[in-house]
């Protein structure tokens, strides 16, 4: 970038640059931008609206991305636990205060343990969030009222309008009502009639749902409720009898989207 094109853009008001970092990636803000001037350096660090994912970054970027960026300007958060980020979230934790993240809209953790999340949703800032995205694996069921519904209360009152949640045994632990979502993901495991007909019954302005599957549990004495909120339903991996689908269709009626992928095995009538 020549000096020219760098004076020019140093009479920009900050606004004006910070709105402009909001479509660069994170990776560009640090390395490119931050090293151009001193001025830029000191717009880099106040801006407040970081989008940080840490899934496939380099460990030389995951060391940058926690020195260089102050806490209360993360914005978004992934966290990942795979194979290629083997106890990343652990390093990440030890390195990254949580209680000074206090603009967080967006929360997604991959393959997260239960005492990690346990961790990490004692010390967000939950009031603020938007979203929330949790894919949790080693769950032990003797461990599973280990998450306390008054903890996880804190996260529904007037914020999140977006939940995806990979096992029932976190939404079951939730307060109801919430009256702010409006979407609702559950891609993986198979959720129970009930649990899905409180989380209905009590979210007025849920409007988007997304299942693995038909819920779990006896249907056909659940006919004469209907849920006319809802306005869009996928069933992703669909391994049931068509009546059965059928059955569960009758509790939406005002559904205008509908989404059906069957599993491996073919739906059939009989």
């Amino acid at each position: 970038m020549s000096n020219n094109i760098i004076s020019s853009i140093d009479r920009l008001p900050v606004e004006i640059l910070h709105y402009i970092f909001d479509n660069i990636d994170t990776e560009t803000i640090l390395y490119s931008i931050r090293s151009l001037s001193r001025f830029f350096r000191s717009v880099v660090q106040i801006y407040n609206r970081y989008i940080l994912n840490l899934n496939f970054i380099s460990k030389s970027n995951f060391y940058l991305y926690c020195r260089l960026i102050p806490p209360e300007n993360v914005m978004s958060l992934t966290l990942p636990n795979g194979e290629q980020t083997l106890n990343q979230i652990d390093l990440f934790l030890s390195l990254f205060h949580l209680r000074q993240v206090t603009r967080l809209r967006s929360l997604t953790l991959f393959y997260i343990n239960e005492d990690q999340l346990d961790f990490i949703l004692k010390r967000i800032n939950l009031k603020t969030l938007r979203s929330l995205s949790c894919h949790i694996t080693n769950y032990d069921g003797k461990r599973k009222n280990r998450i306390k519904p008054t903890r996880l209360s804190i996260v529904t009152p007037s914020s999140l309008h977006k939940l995806e949640i990979d096992t029932s045994s976190i939404m079951t632990k939730m307060v109801w009502p919430v009256y702010s979502i409006t979407e609702y993901l559950f891609p993986s495991n198979r959720i129970d009639i009930n649990d899905l007909c409180k989380m209905l019954e009590y979210s007025p302005n849920f409007h988007i749902l997304i299942l693995s599957e038909i819920p779990r549990g006896s249907i056909n004495k659940l006919t004469s409720i209907y849920f006319r909120q809802l306005k869009s339903l996928s069933l992703t991996n669909i391994c049931v009898r068509i009546d059965e689908v059928e059955m569960f269709l009758l509790l939406i009626p005002s559904v205008v989207y509908l989404k059906l992928i069957c599993g491996e095995k073919i739906l059939n009538g009989k």
